[in-house]
């Protein structure tokens, strides 16, 4: 039974594989490095791969005579100029596979080594005008059009403005050109951690040493006033149901949000809670200005702790040279408007594309130094930069130790960072209650 069950995991991992793009010697050589002697043969995955295609060029065929049909149709009926677009939807499959892990050095990646990049194609259609003098004409005309243009292709759908809802209003919590955020409300504000250790997907997944980063990120941010809610091991809807409540409260007494997550991820993003895999947009998206208005124009910011792919860095020798020397490169109090999505912050442990790095004994590299930073200086420092001194000390201070796989060894990590910050973040001492 326990040898059925394994061969049925191994068939959703390569279910997974298959949808990333991966080729059958590929998958072979990742199945045979997570289960070694009991993975599935080189005959059966070809096979798999024969059942696989052939379900869908059978696909590709009805889709191919369903368009011949469409289009005979639309002939018929005299409609010119029309083309028919098909979007394909890839299922992203809640299952997980085991995380490689090492003695010294694990990844935060719910994914074996080696997925690819999906490709995707981008058509652009173009139109060639041939009358001159019409060009001129149309060019005229938008040199005195006073309108703003969108750098997009296709088209905008006119809506009637009958019965539009009305602009949404929240109050004012800095003035327009002010250069940091108002951190002066009677409260810091909330701080989310969701911090997955164990998961349901796979006993292999365990992420050993997150206990650590989660009680050091309880002590380092109750140090900056936050009001800080551990949540361990959520499933997704539990997930879903702690940020529903925390866009509903009032946060009008608060200087902003912040929301830290911790666990495994693959690429495009997508991030494992407990039970399935889902993007990590779901976790700020309840935050937007128009959806959570008591938090508008103040900072919500991200952290996530997870990995963004299947590549590792290998770093390069900087040799310092003789000389090493320094370079030079030659309001008023009224309303005004923002966009729904500004004044985010999303934070990542390593850049889009590779893996992140875990002690099992310490936590991951990028959490402990976070934490390091913010202790030293949280309420004199801008957020900003200490972002940055926070990816200094990744790079340059931190290497993996994984001798048994030698591709995994002496490897390197810089996190990044997306900002819609429209001003400086500081967190000034609170007046203990």
């Amino acid at each position: 039974m326990d040898t059925f069950k394994e061969r049925v995991k191994q068939i959703h991992i390569l279910d997974f594989l298959i949808e990333l793009g991966k080729r059958e010697e590929k998958c072979y050589d990742l199945l045979k490095k997570v289960f070694k002697n009991r993975s599935l043969t080189r005959d059966n995955i070809h096979d798999y791969f024969v059942e696989v295609n052939g379900n869908a060029r059978r696909f590709f065929n009805i889709k191919k005579e369903i368009g011949k049909k469409k289009n005979k149709t639309e002939m018929n009926n005299n409609i010119g100029n029309t083309s028919s677009n098909s979007s394909n939807l890839t299922l992203l499959r809640r299952r997980s596979n085991s995380a490689t892990q090492s003695a010294s050095h694990c990844m935060d990646t719910s994914c074996i080594p080696g997925t690819s990049r999906d490709n995707h194609t981008i058509r652009t259609i173009s139109d060639h005008a041939t009358n001159n003098k019409r060009e001129g004409e149309q060019s005229n005309k938008r040199a005195k059009s006073p309108l703003s243009t969108i750098d997009a292709i296709g088209t905008i759908e006119q809506k009637p403005l009958i019965n539009s809802p009305s602009e949404l209003t929240a109050l004012m919590p800095v003035e327009k050109d002010a250069d940091c955020y108002n951190m002066n409300h009677n409260n810091r504000g909330k701080c989310i951690i969701f911090n997955h250790e164990d998961f349901s997907l796979s006993t292999q997944m365990k992420r050993e040493g997150s206990a650590k980063d989660a009680e050091r990120l309880q002590k380092t941010f109750g140090d900056l006033g936050f009001d800080v809610e551990l949540h361990n091991d959520f499933k997704f809807s539990e997930i879903q149901k702690v940020l529903k409540r925390v866009s509903q409260l009032d946060h009008t007494d608060n200087d902003c949000l912040c929301v830290i997550t911790l666990t495994h991820g693959v690429k495009k993003d997508i991030i494992c809670a407990n039970d399935v895999m889902y993007e990590s947009n779901e976790l700020w998206k309840p935050f937007a200005a128009d959806k959570c208005l008591t938090l508008a124009g103040k900072p919500k910011l991200f952290f996530i702790q997870a990995c963004r792919g299947d590549e590792s860095d290998d770093g390069i020798q900087l040799i310092a040279p003789r000389s090493l020397k320094g370079t030079e490169t030659d309001s008023a109090y009224t309303s005004y408007s923002i966009p729904i999505h500004a004044d985010f912050l999303l934070a990542h442990s390593s850049i889009e594309g590779f893996y992140t790095w875990r002690s099992p004994y310490e936590g991951t590299w990028y959490i402990q130094s976070l934490c390091d930073i913010l202790d030293e200086h949280g309420t004199t420092m801008d957020l900003m930069k200490m972002l940055t001194l926070t990816a200094r000390k990744v790079a340059t201070e931190f290497s993996s130790s994984n001798p048994e796989y030698r591709t995994l060894h002496n490897k390197r990590q810089v996190p990044s960072v997306t900002t819609m910050l429209i001003r400086s973040v500081y967190f000034p001492p609170k007046l203990k209650k």
